[in-house]
């Protein structure tokens, strides 16, 4: 088996498509309606996501599986044009790398129907220091038409950087950060304050790790605009899809 934590492996086993695609969706909730889907990737090995994107962020290995989901995504709009919107993780490791934004701009230019059902999700697993580079590229995404979403705000130092530098139409927060607004007091404050951005920022909200009936209820009395969890749906696999 070919170690995946190296940068030939982890490239390998994405050529290969040694890994699942899956999809979870978010709900609108006050409609109650699908909003799009979050597409996700699981490797096929033992042990969780962490120390299989890391090495791959810091050998610059990412962007292989950052283009290949997009890619597929791509495909499955075509395919499937009155179906629902798909939202794809891209690494900020990703921007970094030479000739990335060329690749991005030439899948991306395969898409066949309307550039608004195919979001971008920045993660926050790596921490961007040159904001400027990587603001600007999200920014001629966005011009595209393609939504624009912060992924795991309040789940790292970084956040509050992103939201400074980087123009988004949705902000998804950590489930993590969720649930302890939900027990103890200081984070719930730090929370409605978060929320207040929605007029002043235009964005809209996520709660993300809505894994219970007292949760749904309590991001709706603070006013989120849409949920992800188990509660909501769990991740099927991408044979499922319709």
């Amino acid at each position: 088996m070919v170690d995946i934590t190296t940068f030939q492996g982890f490239r390998t086993h994405v050529s290969e498509e040694m890994f699942t695609v899956m999809r979870q969706p978010i709900v609108d909730l006050a409609t109650k309606h699908v909003l799009h889907y979050e597409w996700l990737v699981r490797f096929d090995i033992s042990g969780g996501l962490e120390g299989i994107l890391r090495p791959a962020e810091l050998s610059g290995a990412i962007k292989d599986l950052d283009l290949s989901m997009l890619a597929r995504a791509v495909l499955q709009l075509n395919e499937n044009a009155d179906g629902p919107g798909i939202a794809v993780n891209l690494s900020g490791a990703s921007m970094g790398e030479q000739g990335f934004e060329h690749a991005l701009n030439a899948c991306l230019s395969a898409l066949t129907g309307p550039p608004e059902k195919l979001m971008i999700e920045l993660t926050e697993t790596w921490d961007i220091r040159d904001l400027e580079p990587a603001a600007a590229l999200l920014a001629r995404l966005r011009r595209r038409g393609h939504p624009i979403c912060l992924d795991d705000v309040g789940a790292g130092a970084a956040s509050i950087r992103y939201l400074r530098a980087i123009g988004a139409d949705w902000l998804k927060i950590d489930g993590d950060f969720v649930v302890a607004a939900a027990e103890h007091a200081r984070d719930l404050s730090i929370l409605k304050a978060l929320l207040t951005l929605k007029e002043t920022l235009g964005v809209k909200f996520i709660a993300e790790g809505v894994e219970t009936a007292a949760l749904l209820d309590f991001v709706q009395e603070l006013g989120f605009d849409a949920a992800q969890g188990y509660y909501i749906g769990k991740p099927e696999l991408k044979s499922e899809f319709s």
